[in-house]
């Protein structure tokens, strides 16, 4: 091709196939978050994905549309937090965990803190509901909330399936709530320890959402409405089993079933059902 023939946007797109790989256009906060989920994937189903099946499994339409925009952000660090305040002039104070002080990141919101009721009250409730099926709960990290959907893509036996899909809902459900829970906090609440959320408070929310995504598995097992999208019944039968409230009542096939529900309840404000 000769220089008269093409673009500047033409020359600019070969130069960047011929002068850099794949790799080394990924920008390098975007690398570590790969990194760190090829790490964690590695430890939790014993295979090690490419980047292409991390991204694939991010973009998968099984999990609802806010989470998976959520995971894409955080593989690339685009959230305004931590560090893109402490190197603007005045605003520096704004990059600090208002809980500890520690300059904040996604991983220190989500797992680090070691002030953060909201994060210890999630995760123990994820951890209760794992547990009542599974004998231990995996150690949690930023590279398995950031990788929880690659199990769909290992080759374990079908009886681990739904193990895995449960443990994909509860880590990525998990990690939104305390996201979504800081937001309102740092924005509505203005950062005042004071006006933390309640544990009741926290309790609750998170069983709302648990049980928000089992009827959201319930309903994509449609296949008049999703046709080849649609979940099948049996995965959805497999992912929940265990861990429903009052189970030995359900039907084997509870799919069209209504009211049900995860097997840990809300919590009533005070006064309440006496």
């Amino acid at each position: 091709m000769s220089l008269s023939a093409g673009s500047q946007k033409t020359f600019h797109k070969a130069l960047m196939v011929t002068s850099l790989g794949k790799e080394q256009r990924i920008r390098m906060k975007t690398k570590v978050n790969l990194t760190l989920t090829q790490y964690a994937a590695q430890g939790l189903w014993n295979f090690t994905p490419t980047y292409d099946k991390i991204w694939l499994s991010v973009r998968d339409r099984g999990i609802p549309k806010a989470i998976r925009s959520f995971l894409w952000k955080c593989l690339h660090d685009g959230y305004k937090i931590g560090d893109f305040w402490t190197k603007i002039p005045n605003y520096e104070r704004r990059g600090c965990c208002g809980l500890c002080g520690e300059i904040e990141s996604m991983p220190h919101i989500l797992i680090d803190c070691p002030r953060s009721p909201v994060k210890e009250t999630v995760w123990s409730l994820a951890e209760q509901l794992w547990t009542m099926r599974e004998p231990t709960w995996p150690q949690i990290s930023f590279g398995s909330i950031l990788g929880a959907n690659l199990a769909s893509q290992t080759k374990r036996k079908k009886d681990h399936r739904g193990r895995d899909r449960l443990l994909s809902i509860l880590l990525l459900d998990s990690a939104h709530l305390i996201w979504k829970l800081r937001c309102d906090w740092t924005i509505s609440r203005g950062c005042d320890p004071a006006k933390l959320p309640t544990t009741d408070e926290v309790h609750n929310k998170w069983v709302s959402s648990i049980n928000l995504r089992l009827k959201y598995d319930k309903l994509q097992t449609d296949t008049k409405r999703y046709g080849s999208r649609a979940i099948k019944s049996e995965a959805v039968l497999q992912t929940w089993s265990g861990v429903l409230l009052d189970e030995s009542n359900l039907p084997d096939n509870w799919i069209r079933s209504s009211g049900v529900l995860v097997g840990i309840t809300p919590r009533r404000p005070p006064g309440r059902g006496r």
